[in-house]
């Protein structure tokens, strides 16, 4: 009789290890998808910014285009009146601007990028030590690293390919 009740204590006791285990992966898994969340938000901010850099961009094309414009019909008019050395100096300076203009943007768009790879390497560094810590804590649940790195990792692409894309930033 006494191995029957040390039989049957064994047996609660392993159910319940399951049920604790099932509901810590539960948890885990709720935190995780709270995480992605956040993620998900954190992207449409980078999104919005990434959308309003193009709208200035165009903007100060536009901006730009008219100033052309403008210096076209000085330049006419100053042709007519002084020469063309007068109309040379202005489009010298106008091309002066517009490197500038140019440099500027590219910095800003560095800056940006810099700013969301730095932000998105805290999230993996942090994301990454709460994993180690979690593994430690349950062995049996090694499946959610290697996803979770996965889903890391394409966020991370997708964060890359929407600045490139934006940006139309060029490696050389």
């Amino acid at each position: 009789m006494d191995t029957f009740i040390d039989k049957l204590s064994q047996k609660k006791n392993a159910q319940e290890m399951i049920l604790a285990n099932m509901t810590a992966e539960a948890a885990k898994m709720e935190q995780m998808q709270q995480q992605l969340k956040t993620y998900d938000g954190l992207m449409q901010e980078i999104r919005q910014v990434n959308l309003k850099t193009a709208s200035n961009l165009e903007q100060m094309q536009h901006a730009l285009q008219e100033c052309m414009d403008k210096i076209g019909e000085l330049q006419q008019r100053e042709e007519t009146e002084s020469g063309a050395q007068d109309a040379s100096q202005m489009q010298a300076m106008l091309d002066e601007k517009f490197a500038r203009s140019d440099d500027f943007l590219h910095k800003e768009n560095v800056k940006v990028y810099r700013n969301v790879q730095a932000a998105v390497a805290d999230e993996l560094n942090k994301q990454t030590e709460e994993l180690k810590k979690s593994q430690k804590e349950n062995r049996t649940s090694r499946a959610v690293l290697p996803l979770t790195i996965l889903i890391l990792l394409a966020v991370l692409a997708d964060i890359a390919v929407q600045l490139l894309a934006i940006t139309n930033f060029k490696f050389f």
